[in-house]
């Protein structure tokens, strides 16, 4: 017995142990008990969220507080079945849900509150019926839904198109993947096509460009609009963070319209199976494009220059530049392949060069290329930033310089010589781009989008794009034109008698500030060079900063030259003094005769952060860019006006071919006149002038973009042949 307690001591655990045991135990007690939800979002809204999913989260809980929705079971367990805590990612998972739930109810109240004057039209009574309105309607809305936002390779499913007096919204489908019955789409087509070719009828849109592209590759031609919402609104405010319709009269309107990503996601309008669904969405445009209108017009009225610019310019433009990128660009692609072995042969002998000379780095990783060319200079570099921080020391050192030029040559065959053969449309072998009319917040245009940007585009890559058999390219561009647009602003008497008399602007500035005999400031001197330089700044308020690492020289020595110009150019100084006290004061600049505004209401705030800019760059700049846009657009309608009479006289096909900064260029038959010429040169200079200053133009013919002749050359070579 003695020997039996002894065995049964030893088996029992010493305390230690039995602590042990007892903690192990409440683990696994606390495993199957699940963490109190509250407590889990407690934790959560803890962690360190983006704006975007705080607000999300704060949707999901609640949501669950108010019992619409409710966990997953299968996310309540873990794999080995005991109670999973409620988490972020489970939480954001549940958003999803949230979201579709939200979606799907949205769609069945869209369609369960369809007004009565929503029609959808999908019988040949039911149409007549429609066209019987548009009979006698003075302006409609138009609006078309296809299968995407390409305009070259998607299609028309739909057409919307609000009959104004009557108010009615109307949609007809005709190219749905849907059971329910539907109209032809030919047959649609025909029986719309006279309304939207009578130009009595007017036409009022939102985003009306993309409309009337689409229409175009029906074979339509829209003619008589009178509105565009979107361009409007770009007038109306300028600096609005969003152009989206929705947006717009959610928040103008206060009429609550969810986007199309909201409510259907990527799919296009042809995958809406359901047509209530389609009628409530697309005919609910075409009411708000309307109501959209009404209100921009009425705040538009109490500023009569902006509204008689924006219908005599912007409107008229849409369609100049819709006909403009449909015209599209022919690339010379045996050119492009030799020429992009000609650049990559380069690119690998400045590779190897700099390699050799820095040693075996990644050029590209700024952590290894820094200390390598701080150890090849004995330079501490404060970045590897090639405007900043290279350019200025390119002059000294000549591994900066063959890395700068390394690095501009790889840019040229990676982003144009080797890409822009991959652009091409593989229907119509073209290349094409998208302007926008109103890209910059100053009125100017921009390119790119879904093409290729041509504002970008380095002359050595303008060697790719040529005239198409049987034409050339007519090029000019206005010769200083945002200069003579400070003249004609400044009236400063040396500026406007430099223009008057016909002499070279950065001769006669190179002089002035340099104090160097005019001769020796001629074409190709580095006073003329460093003039223009000097007039970039004062145009464009960059100031000594931006003059310094344009020239490469000290901020000291750009100031220098700054004072110089204004203390020899002093009514251009007090003009730009004036800009700033005017946007201080106003927050605000006007372009041209009060044509359209700049806002700048940091101007306003000292303590705003773009203060310094809006009221030291922005004020001056704005007004020079956005007056020389109004220029440049103008003259564009103009220009398609010459095309449009040179083709209708029988002088073969004109069209304007591309507009890129200050040059405006037109696809025209090769046999092209003198008279032709000078048309188009008349047509520059005298279209829109500004003020007392002269305009004047540089005229190229051109079969390959950037390898142009004068005009005396062109018809010599012509007789020549």
């Amino acid at each position: 017995m003695e020997g039996l307690r002894l065995n049964l001591d030893a088996l029992k655990p010493a305390a230690p142990k039995t602590d042990a045991v007892q903690a192990t135990a409440k683990r696994k007690a606390k495993a199957k008990t699940a963490e109190p939800i509250e407590e889990s979002w407690r934790k959560i809204f803890a962690m360190k969220l983006s704006d975007a999913d705080r607000k999300r989260l704060t949707e999901v809980k609640a949501a669950m507080d108010a019992g619409k929705l409710a966990r997953d079971p299968a996310d309540c367990v873990n794999k080995a079945g005991n109670p999973k805590a409620f988490s972020k990612a489970e939480a954001l998972r549940l958003w999803k849900t949230l979201q579709e739930a939200q979606r799907e109810e949205t769609l069945r109240q869209m369609v369960e509150n369809t007004p009565d004057n929503y029609w959808l039209i999908t019988t040949e009574a039911r149409l007549d019926e429609f066209l019987a309105l548009l009979d006698n309607e003075e302006e409609i809305v138009f609006d078309v839904e296809t299968t995407g936002t390409d305009v070259w390779n998607d299609y028309i499913v739909g057409h919307v198109i609000t009959a104004i007096k009557a108010d009615v919204h109307a949609y007809i489908p005709t190219k749905h993947k849907t059971d329910h019955p539907q109209l032809d789409n030919e047959y649609v087509l025909e029986k719309l096509c006279p309304y939207y070719e009578d130009e009595s009828i007017g036409k009022l849109a939102h985003n009306a460009k993309f409309d009337i592209h689409m229409l175009d590759r029906e074979g339509i031609k829209l003619r008589g609009l009178t509105w565009d919402t979107q361009e409007a609104m770009r007038l109306l405010n300028e600096n609005e963070p969003s152009f989206a319709l929705k947006n717009l009269v959610t928040k103008y309107l206060r009429i609550k319209s969810d986007t199309y990503g909201d409510l259907f996601g990527k799919i296009g309008f042809d995958e809406i199976s359901d047509l209530n669904i389609a009628l409530a969405y697309a005919a609910k445009d075409g009411d708000v494009t309307r109501k959209l209108r009404d209100f921009q017009r009425y705040q538009l009225t109490k500023f009569p220059e902006i509204l008689r610019y924006y219908e005599t310019v912007e409107v008229p433009l849409i369609s100049v530049v819709q006909k403009l990128e449909s015209t599209g660009f022919n690339i010379d692609l045996g050119f492009a392949k030799e020429y992009g072995k000609e650049i990559k042969a380069q690119i690998d002998r400045l590779y190897a060069e700099i390699i050799d000379e820095l040693g075996d780095i990644n050029i590209n990783s700024p952590a290894q290329l820094k200390p390598a060319l701080e150890k090849a200079t004995g330079e501490k570099l404060a970045s590897t930033d090639a405007k900043k921080v290279l350019k200025p020391l390119a002059k000294k050192y000549p591994i900066i310089k063959k890395l700068l030029e390394y690095k501009e040559l790889f840019k040229l065959y990676s982003t144009y010589i080797n890409a822009l053969p991959e652009l091409i449309d593989r229907k119509t072998r073209k290349l094409y781009t998208n302007f926008n009319q109103n890209g910059a917040k100053t009125g100017r245009f921009s390119s790119g989008g879904t093409g290729v940007n041509l504002q970008n585009q380095p002359k050595e890559a303008r060697k790719l794009f040529v005239a198409p058999k049987g034409y050339a390219i007519l090029g000019g561009d206005w010769s200083q034109q945002e200069y003579r647009c400070l003249a004609y602003f400044s009236q400063d008497p040396k500026l406007v008698d430099n223009y008057l008399q016909g002499n070279d602007l950065y001769a006669s500035i190179a002089s002035e500030v340099f104090n160097k005999p005019i001769e020796d400031c001629g074409d190709g001197s580095v006073y003329r060079k460093q003039a223009k330089v000097i007039m970039l700044a004062v145009a464009y308020g960059g100031g000594a900063n931006m003059l310094k690492d344009a020239i490469g020289i000290t901020k000291q020595e750009a100031q220098k030259f700054l004072d110089n110009f204004f203390e020899r150019f002093p009514v251009v100084k007090k003009w730009v003094e004036s800009n700033q006290a005017f946007v201080k004061k106003h927050g605000y600049v006007w372009m041209d005769h009060s044509q359209r505004k700049r806002r700048l209401p940091d101007a306003k705030d000292r303590n705003a952060k773009g203060y310094y800019s809006a009221v030291y760059t922005q004020s001056t700049n704005a007004r020079v860019q956005g007056s020389a846009a109004i220029q440049t657009k103008a003259t564009m309608i103009a220009l398609q006006e010459l095309c449009d009479r040179k083709t209708a006289e029988g002088r073969g096909e004109w069209r304007i071919w591309c507009v890129v900064h200050d040059e405006a260029l037109l696809l025209v038959p090769e046999t092209l006149t003198k008279e032709d010429v000078k048309d188009f040169e008349d047509v520059m200079v005298n279209t829109y002038v500004f003020g007392n200053i002269p305009n004047k133009t540089d005229i190229e013919i051109m079969r390959r973009w950037g390898d142009g002749m004068s005009v005396d050359e062109w018809f010599k070579n012509k007789e020549a042949v």
